[in-house]
């Protein structure tokens, strides 16, 4: 099997396991991994192609559209998974502490409208 048709078959399986795949570190070193071993298959690549090599490298780069779409997605989900955290932080120390933003002139705002 020639560097060409492992990285078919290795672009081929990846889209698969991404697709519609909810985030978690196991995914997320699936994608390490192949990401690792697509660079090296890509860099063991000699060019003249044959016109199979050629029909199977444009199915390649269509799903690694796909799976950069995939990807995207995935960041999308973790980034507002990141802002949850972040807003449920703050609203642990705001009830941990309330009187943490007294102002120091001795006036009372109410922030209640």
């Amino acid at each position: 099997m020639n560097n060409i048709d492992q990285l078919y078959t290795e672009t081929q399986s990846m889209l698969s396991h991404i697709q519609d795949t909810p985030e978690s570190d196991e995914l997320l070193k699936q994608i390490e991994d192949f990401v690792a071993k697509r660079s090296e298959l890509i860099q063991e690549i000699s060019l003249p192609l044959s016109e199979e090599e050629k029909k199977q490298m444009k199915l390649v780069l269509t799903w690694d559209q796909l799976i950069v779409k995939e990807m995207k997605r995935l960041k999308q989900s973790i980034a507002t998974e990141l802002q949850q955290v972040k807003r449920k932080r703050a609203m642990h120390t705001t009830y941990l502490n309330p009187y943490n933003n007294i102002t120091i002139d001795g006036r009372y705002y109410d922030k209640r409208k």
